[in-house]
């Protein structure tokens, strides 16, 4: 009977445990590349507002259009004579004036000309959309960008704790049969001594690796926005667009120019600072507007407040055709119209700059992808030898035709050049989004 209880227990604690451990892995974020990406655009500060800024560019096209839209004004007026100066005629006693006088008034204006300020105003106000769309989408390019770099360098950490790992489990399995050979006698104190050596060498590797771990997690978490006690699980691998690689460096260089979304902002706001001279310099034209109005005004006593009606209220009609000429600002116009050239000449400048940036910014990422492509290459086949040569070292050793030196070396050898394998396809990745933010075509998971 007691011992049906204890294996009654026993079986609770287990099935407590493995509940706990479902509970916690039910709270680790399972994450691919594109669902990073997303949750790094839907939380970067950066790129909300940037958006921001584009509704607000909206307000100010609909801003623009209203200066040449017409304009209705309703005007009320009651003015209230408290005390009126009063005077004898006849022997009667006459105020001067009337208690109560009411004045209504619809007042219509339409601009006619603005000596052109109003379309380039208009003109003006749509750059600065287009500004804005252009600098959102540069940013939005940016931040995935960054996240890709993260989300490999999240990756690369774990891969190389695996590799740190896997020579640790290496060095210990080989002591292990050390002291069995040694038990044997046929191995030395030496050889025994060495094993212990390369176990404990083994072991601070693998700690700097899961710190590196840590470490990169940390930076992706802070870049989608969760919290860095959130345990989360990379799912995917060392995903990359090799479309990137299908065209040369003339034509690498011609998408850039085509496609970088600085460089459309950058030749927005040449466009932009044109159509600034433009409006500047119609403040010294002439402006034309047209206005009309329709009046009635009512003056009547206390008696007659309450018995006010629409045909007590005298009507009046007015019209006028305004026309604004200046004639002399002080040179102000002309001074802001210098300040404008100015500005579009800065433009101009940067926009060569910027152009000239971005072909060299492409040409060493177009570089870098095809240098990382063939160190890939030539790293896997790297592995595939050492791997091989350490098959061969542990037959020889367990079969007394090597030593334990040659083993070592030949362990050594693959946790090498795997390092330098699963880096090399970490720098081949990073390289391929590289050149395509370069080219503006990095999109989420790296595909159009």
């Amino acid at each position: 009977m007691k011992q049906g209880v204890l294996i009654g227990l026993a079986v609770i604690y287990v099935v407590s445990i493995t509940s706990q451990v479902s509970a916690q892995n039910s709270d680790t974020v399972q994450l691919t590349l594109e669902r990073t990406v997303r949750m790094a655009l839907e939380n970067n500060e950066t790129y909300l507002i940037a958006q921001l800024d584009t509704g607000k560019a909206k307000s100010q096209i609909k801003e623009a259009i209203s200066g040449a839209l017409p304009r209705l004004n309703l005007n009320t007026l009651v003015t209230r004579n408290w005390s009126l100066p009063e005077f004898n005629f006849g022997g009667q006693t006459f105020k001067a004036g009337t208690d109560n006088v009411l004045n209504f008034g619809l007042d219509f204006e339409q601009p006619i000309y603005s000596g052109g300020k109003l379309l380039a105003g208009l003109k003006a106000a749509r750059l600065v959309e287009d500004l804005s769309h252009a600098t959102s989408d540069r940013i939005r390019q940016n931040v995935i960008l960054n996240v890709h770099q993260a989300y490999y360098a999240v990756l690369l950490a774990d891969e190389l704790l695996g590799v740190s790992q896997a020579s640790h489990d290496r060095a210990v399995a080989q002591l292990v049969q050390v002291k069995k050979f040694h038990a044997a006698g046929t191995v030395s104190d030496y050889d025994v001594l060495r094993a212990r050596v390369e176990a404990a060498t083994a072991k601070p590797p693998v700690i700097q690796a899961r710190n590196q771990v840590i470490v990169t997690q940390a930076n992706l978490k802070s870049l989608i926005g969760i919290s860095q006690t959130t345990p989360v699980q990379i799912t995917g691998g060392f995903e990359v667009d090799a479309a990137a690689l299908t065209t040369n460096l003339p034509e690498a260089i011609q998408t850039a120019i085509t496609r970088r979304a600085d460089l459309r902002a950058a030749e927005y706001q040449i466009d932009f600072t044109d159509r600034i001279i433009s409006v500047t310099r119609s403040e010294g034209r002439p402006e034309v507007s047209l206005t009309a109005g329709y009046r009635m005004q009512a003056q009547l006593n206390d008696a007659k407040v309450s018995s006010l009606v629409f045909k007590d209220f005298v009507r009046s009609w007015d019209t006028s055709l305004n026309i604004k000429v200046p004639i002399f600002d002080g040179r102000q116009t002309s001074a802001r119209v210098g300040q404008a050239e100015a500005d579009y000449e800065l433009a101009v400048y940067s926009e060569s700059q910027l152009r000239k940036q971005v072909e060299v910014e492409v040409t060493q990422a177009y570089v870098n992808v095809q240098g990382a492509r063939e160190r890939m290459a030539a790293e896997a086949e790297t592995v595939e030898l050492a791997e091989r040569g350490l098959a061969i070292a542990q037959v020889q050793y367990e079969g007394g035709m090597t030593t334990q030196l040659e083993l070592i070396d030949a362990q050594l050898t693959v946790t090498q050049v795997q390092t330098n394998y699963v880096t090399a396809q970490h720098d081949y990745a990073v390289a391929v989004v590289t050149l395509q933010s370069a080219q503006g075509v990095l999109n989420i998971a790296g595909s159009e």
